[in-house]
């Protein structure tokens, strides 16, 4: 009896452990249509996780960056798009359109968005020198160079995927 209680235990462990995450599908040999349901079906960070490895798959690959260097790439990357996130979220500009605005509140508007620009700034000098301990200063000024680019062809694969997705800063912007 101990031992059909034991083998039923173990039995049951190893399901467990196995249903605890379920592996990520590969993208690359999902049609199209196959992607969209599996994105659909992530939640917003789930979908942040997988845009943000795809920017640094997309960077490692553009900087040539060796293997061996990836995993700190990676980490220093997110910390990097994580630290300026946060930046640009303490300046939520006001609902109300900049005509409805008192040239107080206007004056007041341009100020944060002038800090803001400085503190964007000094972040990336900041986040300079450290990309310079693992990247070459050719490396890390391309990676600048090609961050915006970088976002916009996330921004279009988003926007492939179905608009549903955003909070509708592609739409906004063109």
């Amino acid at each position: 009896m101990k031992k059909l209680i034991y083998l039923f235990l173990f039995y049951f462990s190893i399901v467990s452990i196995s249903a605890q995450e379920s592996p990520r599908p590969d993208l690359k040999t999902m049609s199209q249509e196959q992607r969209r349901e599996y994105i659909r079906s992530l939640s917003p960070e789930q979908r942040r996780k997988l845009m943000e490895d795809a920017a640094a798959i997309m960077a490692i690959r553009k900087l040539q960056i060796p293997e061996e260097k990836q995993e700190t790439f990676k980490k220093l990357l997110s910390e990097y798009a994580q630290s300026q996130k946060a930046i640009k979220d303490k300046f939520k500009p006001a609902k109300a359109t900049e005509q409805e605005l008192s040239d107080a509140e206007a004056k007041k508007m341009l100020d944060q968005s002038f800090d803001l620009g400085l503190q964007l700034l000094n972040n990336r000098k900041l986040y300079t020198e450290k990309f310079l301990k693992i990247l070459t200063p050719q490396q890390v000024l391309k990676l600048f160079n090609h961050e915006g680019q970088m976002r916009e062809k996330l921004m279009e694969r988003r926007e492939k995927m179905g608009n549903g997705q955003g909070n509708g800063q592609a739409e906004k912007r063109e």
